[in-house]
């Protein structure tokens, strides 16, 4: 039988949406968050350290063909930004803590957001009913003209 690791995805692919047009089959999905990492995106998401950050998302449970699929090579997604997978936990609504990996850029080359890409970000974030200040983060990142 596949091994199906957690995995938590703090991006564009917190959407479980854009994971299946990505031909990624998640289960066991639900929101989660990781303590002492904070939501940058310049231009696209990343986890940064924070001692006294918490980052939300979607652990979910996905193949290591699905992970190389959306993270190795040059995935148009990623937008030629490299993420390397670091093991993480997860901590859930019900109290779990699950141990997972998920993928970090050691160094995002900076730029403003894209206004659509936030807002896909927005809508995962409500519709995984993430905490309203957590939805006022991302909405920081907006540019505004």
């Amino acid at each position: 039988m596949e091994r199906r690791p957690y995995a938590f995805f703090y991006g564009g692919y917190m959407n479980p949406a854009v994971l299946m047009a990505a031909g990624v089959s998640a289960t066991d999905c639900m929101a989660g968050y990781i303590d002492s990492l904070t939501l940058t995106i310049r231009p696209i998401a990343n986890l940064e350290d924070n001692p006294e950050g918490r980052a939300y998302g979607l652990l979910a449970r996905v193949s290591h063909d699905d992970l190389d699929a959306l993270y190795g090579g040059n995935p148009p997604a990623l937008q030629g930004i490299r993420y390397l997978p670091e093991a993480v936990l997860v901590h859930t609504e019900e109290g779990r803590s699950v141990p997972a990996v998920t993928y970090i850029c050691p160094k995002l080359p900076g730029g403003p957001a894209d206004a659509a890409y936030i807002a896909k970000l927005v809508a995962a974030a409500e519709d995984l009913n993430l905490p309203a200040d957590y939805i006022a983060h991302i909405r920081t990142f907006e540019v505004h003209g």
